[in-house]
């Protein structure tokens, strides 16, 4: 049977001499694998273009349950590109996103509040004129909401220390690599508090966006199986630290 639906491009594999290989988050059917047919030919319909990490698409595809990959019937852009590509530091950010993004969502099952989250994010990265140095730690900390694993908002006086083991402010900085300082952890806080909209009106330093950053992969790591090493780690470490 033929659908219709909204998807997200997560990655894309070569197969073969013209065929590609591609994971997409779908609005109706979670996250997929497509074949598509030779995609990289000159002839193609499909072209290979349209599968870049993070293009927004709309797609008939041929949708069997339990298959572990589907066909593509006919694909558009549902968006227009302005930025993800062209402009270096979002088509950075772009890919170590895509990557984080293709690690901790495996469920081949429909999420339209997480649909509607990602679609929107990648659409305010896209469009965005003011810098985005913090954009993506923004992103994560709010993807958590669909991971099961949102830290606890309960930092008060007397609970100045976030514990990445249990994802809640506490009272006392244990003496251990999973407890954030006071410093880091008011950072924290801070973040986790700001609008999408209100990122540019953040003030840390080079140092403090860096371990943010770290800390919050930890915590990933911590709280979702099998969240490993990213490839695209350091590329946006470097990119973005000049630009504080």
């Amino acid at each position: 049977m033929i659908h219709s639906t909204k998807g997200i491009v997560l990655n894309q594999i070569k197969y073969g001499e013209t065929s590609l290989i591609v994971s997409i988050y779908t609005e109706k059917f979670g996250r997929q694998t497509y074949m598509v047919k030779g995609a990289r030919s000159k002839k193609s319909k499909n072209k290979n273009n349209l599968f870049r990490p993070f293009f927004l698409l709309d797609m008939e595809v041929y949708h069997r349950a339990g298959k572990n990959i589907q066909s593509l019937k006919e694909v558009r852009l549902s968006e227009p590109i302005h930025n993800l590509i062209f402009d270096v530091h979002k088509s950075t950010m772009v890919l170590f996103l895509a990557e984080v993004v293709t690690k901790v969502i495996r469920e081949e099952e429909a999420n339209l509040e997480l649909f509607v989250f990602l679609y929107n994010s990648i659409r305010y990265l896209d469009l965005c004129d003011e810098s985005i140095q913090f954009f993506h730690l923004y992103f994560l900390t709010r993807l958590t909401r669909f991971l099961g694993c949102y830290p606890q908002l309960n930092r008060e006086d007397k609970k100045p220390f976030f514990d990445l083991d249990n994802g809640r402010f506490v009272s006392l900085e244990n003496k251990h690599a999973h407890c954030l300082n006071f410093e880091l952890s008011q950072s924290l806080n801070i973040l986790i508090n700001t609008s999408i909209d209100q990122l540019n009106e953040l003030i840390f330093s080079k140092i403090v966006v860096n371990d943010l950053l770290r800390a919050i992969l930890n915590f990933y790591a911590l709280q979702i199986d099998g969240f490993s090493s990213l490839k695209s780690l350091s590329v946006i470490q470097n990119i973005f630290s000049d630009d504080l």
